[in-house]
């Protein structure tokens, strides 16, 4: 139970950045045997501090009996800290880093939870000295096909959609799976990722060479390998993986990137590329 008392205590949030955050928050306020519901809707589009849920007034009490914190962006992650303030002091009462969709809920039966873009719980524990986040993986899918037939060969570009947002210190895993075309086997090609600044980053990729050999990949900076490879197993069926862990120094996004052996020769990300993903530290 989150319990407000007078005409001080309220219920407040800080967010970290500007990504739209829409709260809807419902409560009871208690008077000489009188219950009378509420309910608080508001939307913080900036960093700041904002109070979501304000005071009872002198001699009643409020009990927050739900509240629903979602990150609409379409991008960018917002950290969340909830505080109960008396007027004077701030209490912190929950703080989790929400990315691009998640939701922050609480209610009477059930306390905090925090969810997934697709409304999938995660929870925090502590395993001795190490905080882990324990979690469903989220998962994104391309909408539609992305073609590099670039003008100069090996140039590359960004699988654009196939992303995924971080934020400064946390610790993410994740991996790409990504169908492919070539306009032919003579064509090869490169996979790779993109992405912010960081203190540490490891990853490793695989794709067809010949229908019976892979290139293999293993990298601790961006956009490796610098080459192409020289031919694709197949025309119409190639798969490119893509799996490390990455611990940014700054917010931003991690994006799958490919090119073309060959100057006009397509190399296309097929619609329905996976990119599965989640911070573990």
């Amino acid at each position: 139970m989150i319990l407000l008392v007078g005409a001080s205590d309220v219920l407040r949030v800080v967010t970290s950045s500007a990504a739209n955050v829409d709260i809807v928050a419902g409560f009871a306020d208690h008077a000489a045997g009188v219950v009378t519901p509420g309910n608080q809707v508001s939307t913080v589009a900036s960093a700041s501090t904002t109070v979501i849920i304000g005071a009872a007034g002198a001699d009643k009490q409020r009990t927050v009996r739900f509240l629903s914190i979602r990150n609409r962006h379409a991008t960018t992650a917002n950290t969340i800290t909830m505080q109960l303030f008396n007027g004077s002091v701030a209490y912190e009462v929950y703080k989790v880093t929400l990315a691009a969709g998640e939701s922050l809920l609480y209610d009477e039966s059930n306390g905090w939870q925090y969810l997934s873009a697709q409304g999938l719980p995660k929870t925090s524990q502590s395993h001795g000295s190490s905080a882990a986040v324990v979690q469903v993986a989220n998962v994104v899918v391309l909408a539609s096909d992305v073609v590099n037939n670039n003008a100069v060969a090996n140039s590359i570009q960004d699988v654009t959609g196939l992303l995924f947002p971080v934020v400064s210190g946390g610790k993410y895993w994740f991996e790409f799976f990504i169908d492919y075309t070539s306009a032919a086997t003579t064509t090869g090609s490169r996979w790779t990722i993109n992405g912010p600044a960081f203190s540490r980053l490891a990853y490793s990729s695989n794709y067809s060479l010949t229908a019976s050999s892979n290139i293999f990949n293993n990298a601790v900076v961006y956009d490796i390998p610098a080459a192409s490879s020289a031919s694709s197993a197949n025309i119409a069926g190639n798969v490119a993986y893509i799996t490390g862990f990455v611990t940014p120094s700054v917010d931003g996004n991690i994006i799958a990137r490919f090119a073309s052996e060959i100057a006009g020769s397509a190399i296309t990300a097929k619609a329905g590329s996976v990119c599965r993903w989640m911070q573990v530290v």
